[in-house]
């Protein structure tokens, strides 16, 4: 309110904020539980923080500022009509929908800009011009919430799936996306049988997932085996999420995304991370480098998914148990990487570092727990894939060093000694790079786990000789790579994956330095490198404890 307060004419045709504040402190005097609901809800949070930051910022958008300015007024009808008052007040149409939190939207010709709620004597209907939509269930154009009620003997859940609300996404203000009968009953059902595993495999933390989640936001499906979920730090309770492959997906996505907004709550009591913006650090989870925080919260997400599946492991046979042996195994793993990576930052504040340890000493409980050997050598080998495909894809060596191996390499030179003095090249990352899919042979061997086989649905960035890599014919993998790469010499998916299919001495350090390599090839055009000479004369000039050393804890942002 005393942001948007410093502007003139805010609310454009709209009655203007007091009034709208009016209503609201009137709602809340007869029914204060009713509004505290509303103004908690997780659409409010990022609406007031889009917001502001909007109109302090002024920038073109799609929609006049008013339009968002006006979801205050929304939220004063809903919270009058959940109090039981009479009243009037106009209200924004956004793509030809009124939207009143917590209870439904009304659907109403494209050209309208507001529209008008009345309520009186527990009747509400929504008009603009001659078009009247009143809030009964039956009519066309009103949707009331949609609401998912599941009882989990004695732990239950209820979520109301938003598919409607303009600040429904973390990321952005939103069209209505409306979700079919079908569909509704399709995450209903997945939603049930999601709760009944979480239940009966997670006793304890089923209580707390119950309590936080209020609303999702249902997105289309995601390629198998990558589905999309995400939360924001300012919308408590929500959560927004891809259709699932199936229901323990969903459960295990129902996890991370209660974790993101426990830390998110904690966050917003304690400061657990000192930022350094020059700075950036490797989740293993993750193509681009993070900051602390974000780091902190992937740790603390990824713990409760190394939970949900040390349990749910011993409840599936077949390719399901491979598949979640295999899941257990690579994410402790990645976990204890980034939670090494917290302890030794020397950014955690004295509460960060009783939170870090804390996960540290849960970790220790399940990393010496037995995986069946085919689950823990593909968890070894995708762990080490998005590993030298983040630093592949994201380190840059300085120009004074990469001058130096360019002019090495095209002499003939062995690769010079000044490179490894005072700790290696003077390397940085970039701090927002292209997207790499470093997952994509880690989704292939989830297939193969499960099925036995890779396909036939393709995956997005996977290639012939990955197909052959997951399924064990490393030869062929490897001279498929070889001839891509002389086609696509700088392509780091491509020397990668040349490294995991083995065969040659150069192998360890295309995985452990894979920017040398790569340094090399950005400069080369199409066949004009012979890949393995090239992987094998980085390989002969690097010293050994060079390799063994572990990577640098923080990395410096790249400009």
């Amino acid at each position: 309110m005393e942001s948007l307060d410093q502007h003139d004419d805010i609310c454009g045709p709209l009655l203007p904020l007091d009034d709208a504040w009016r209503l609201l402190t009137a709602a809340a005097a007869v029914d204060p539980p009713a509004v505290d609901r509303i103004l908690t809800w997780p659409t409010v949070g990022l609406w007031a923080v889009q917001t502001a930051r909007r109109s302090m910022h002024p920038h073109p958008a799609v929609q006049p500022l008013w339009l968002d300015v006006g979801y205050l007024h929304s939220l004063a009808a809903a919270s009058a009509i959940r109090a039981g008052l009479d009243f009037q007040l106009a209200v924004p149409v956004t793509h030809g929908t009124v939207t009143l939190p917590t209870i439904g939207a009304a659907t109403l010709p494209l050209k309208s800009g507001t529209a008008v709620v009345h309520s009186r004597d527990g009747r509400v209907t929504i008009t603009a011009g001659d078009v009247s939509v009143p809030a009964d269930d039956g009519h066309p154009s009103w949707h009331p919430s949609i609401v998912v009620e599941i009882d989990g003997g004695g732990t239950s859940l209820s979520v109301e799936l938003l598919d409607r609300d303009p600040f429904r996404d973390a990321r952005r203000p939103t069209p209505p996306a409306p979700l079919s009968a079908a569909q509704i009953e399709k995450w209903r059902s997945n939603l049930e049988q999601a709760w009944t595993i979480l239940v009966r495999e997670q006793p304890g933390r089923a209580p707390s997932i119950s309590a936080t989640l209020r609303a999702l936001t249902p997105l289309p499906a995601a390629e198998p085996y990558r589905p999309l979920s995400a939360s924001g730090v300012e919308s408590f309770g929500g959560a927004l999420l891809s259709a699932p492959d199936d229901p323990t997906q969903l459960a295990m996505t129902l996890v991370h995304e209660t974790q993101h907004n426990k830390l998110g709550a904690l966050l917003h009591l304690l400061t657990l991370t000192k930022e350094a913006a020059s700075v950036r650090f490797y989740a293993p989870w993750r193509d681009d480098p993070r900051p602390l925080s974000g780091l902190l919260q992937g740790v603390y997400a990824f713990s409760g998914i190394v939970d949900f599946w040390q349990v749910h492991r011993r409840n599936v046979a077949g390719g399901e148990a491979a598949v979640a042996h295999f899941e257990f195994a690579l994410w402790r793993r990645q976990v204890s990487v980034g939670l090494r990576t917290l302890a030794g930052s020397g950014l955690l504040t004295d509460s960060g570092k009783r939170f870090v340890s804390h996960l540290l000493n849960r970790m220790q409980g399940v990393v010496d727990l037995p995986v069946p050997e085919c689950a823990l050598t593909a968890a070894r080998r995708m762990a080490a894939d998005h590993r030298s495909m983040w630093r592949g894809h994201n380190v840059r060596l300085g120009p004074a060093a990469e001058e130096i191996l360019m002019t090495a390499w095209e002499r003939g030179d062995p690769l010079p000694s000044a490179l490894f003095r005072d700790g290696g090249p003077n390397a940085a990352v970039v701090a927002e790079p292209d997207i790499g899919w470093f997952d994509t042979r880690a989704v292939l061997t989830r297939q193969y786990l499960f099925t036995g086989a890779v396909g036939p649905a393709p995956v997005e960035g996977a290639t012939a000789p990955d197909h052959a890599l997951i399924t064990g014919d490393h030869d062929q993998a490897r001279q498929g790579y070889l001839k891509a790469l002389s086609r696509e010499p700088a392509s780091t998916h491509l020397w990668v994956g040349y490294a995991l299919a083995g065969g040659g001495p150069e192998t360890s350090a295309l995985m452990g330095r894979p920017e040398l390599v790569l340094a090399v090839a950005r400069h080369q055009s199409a066949g004009a490198a012979d890949p393995e000479r090239l992987a094998a004369w980085i390989q002969a000039g690097i010293p050994a404890h060079m390799l063994a050393e572990p990577d640098p804890v923080s990395w410096r942002v790249d400009g």
